[in-house]
């Protein structure tokens, strides 16, 4: 829906995602909005294993309500033949950042976590076979030591 931010402005401001997307009530009010999941919403891809940011969109719209000459003390001709809008769109910002956009910061974090994660998968590959290995060792000299008795 819409949050009220007008003690933070000063001013009588609405913040919404862009095209109303989640505030229904509000699109009924203009023609042409086609609020879409994957282009208005807020999201955040986080790496697991790092908490690294790998791709971050905050989508903010900004909205102010706009009065018919009817509904204000102040008799204003011009806006005698608009509809009183309690929000009406301003603009619309996408602050974003996606790691794959910065060719270093992939290749960082390939050095900082793919890296180490293949060494460590070597690591217990390479541990489980040796402990076969002494295992394998054990039985077979105890079975020598047994059976050359």
């Amino acid at each position: 829906g819409l949050q009220d931010i007008s003690v933070c402005q000063g001013a009588p401001t609405f913040m919404s995602y862009p095209h109303f997307y989640l505030a229904e009530a509000q699109q009924a009010n203009f023609d042409g909005l086609a609020p879409d999941v994957e282009a208005h919403r807020t999201f955040m891809n986080v790496e697991p294993n790092t908490g690294m940011t790998l791709r971050l969109h905050s989508r903010v719209q900004l909205n102010i309500p706009v009065y018919n000459s009817r509904d204000m003390q102040a008799n204003v001709t011009v806006l005698n033949d608009i509809m009183t809008v309690p929000a009406f769109p301003i603009l619309w910002i996408d602050e974003g950042a996606d790691i794959d956009s910065d060719p270093e910061m992939v290749k960082k974090l390939k050095k900082q976590l793919v890296t180490p994660l293949n060494i460590l998968n070597i690591g217990k590959w390479t541990a489980i076979g040796v402990g076969m290995a002494i295992f394998a060792l054990g039985g077979a000299m105890t079975f020598i030591k047994t059976c050359g008795k």
